[in-house]
């Protein structure tokens, strides 16, 4: 209410106060490729400043095989640099959204980070790899190789900036063979 007469900035994106109700499925795309491409940006930065990393990142790598439950247990600077960030900058950036299409996209958004931070391998995973997705199989990966595999969504930027390792390659994700 005092905002416009303290001549304070409006921070709630546009496309929240668009309640029409249909999803738009480019800008539903165009949210997912920026907030992932920022997300990749912040987490890079974290696995390559040394201060921020122990000050906001740390704790997220102590565990080296995530689970399901341990995906439940954000760590508050973490969450607010890595996701909250973000995501309102995508909300900023990309125009002509609605809440619909946010709604749809946060929900999206969040159940695919919490299920990449399980320790079930999917039977969409197969689906989301020929899609050139983030499968839990890369994400595991990254927590072995944590300056590997930054991406949260689309592999395509890990391997344009140089940062994928293909988790077949990685021992530790290996099947074991059983002996009879």
């Amino acid at each position: 209410l005092l905002g416009p007469v303290l001549g304070v900035l409006d921070m709630v994106p546009n496309a929240i106060k668009d309640l029409t109700p249909t999803i738009k499925p480019l800008v539903l795309l165009a949210y997912f490729l920026t907030f992932d491409l920022l997300m990749w940006c912040i987490h890079h930065a974290q696995h390559q400043i040394p201060w921020l990393y122990h000050h906001t990142h740390d704790q997220h790598h102590h565990i080296k095989s995530p689970t399901i439950v341990v995906a439940l247990t954000g760590y508050l600077p973490d969450t607010c640099l890595l996701i909250i960030v973000p995501f309102h900058l995508t909300q900023v950036l990309v125009p002509y959204g609605n809440f619909v299409t946010v709604f749809a996209f946060a929900s999206i958004a969040l159940w695919h980070l919490h299920m990449i931070h399980s320790e079930f391998h999917h039977p969409w995973d197969p689906v989301l790899k020929r899609l050139g997705l983030v499968t839990t199989h890369d994400h595991h990966g990254h927590h072995l190789r944590p300056k590997k595999n930054l991406a949260h969504f689309f592999v395509m930027f890990d391997k344009l900036f140089g940062t994928y390792v293909d988790p077949s390659s990685l021992c530790q994700l290996c099947p074991r063979e059983k002996s009879a």
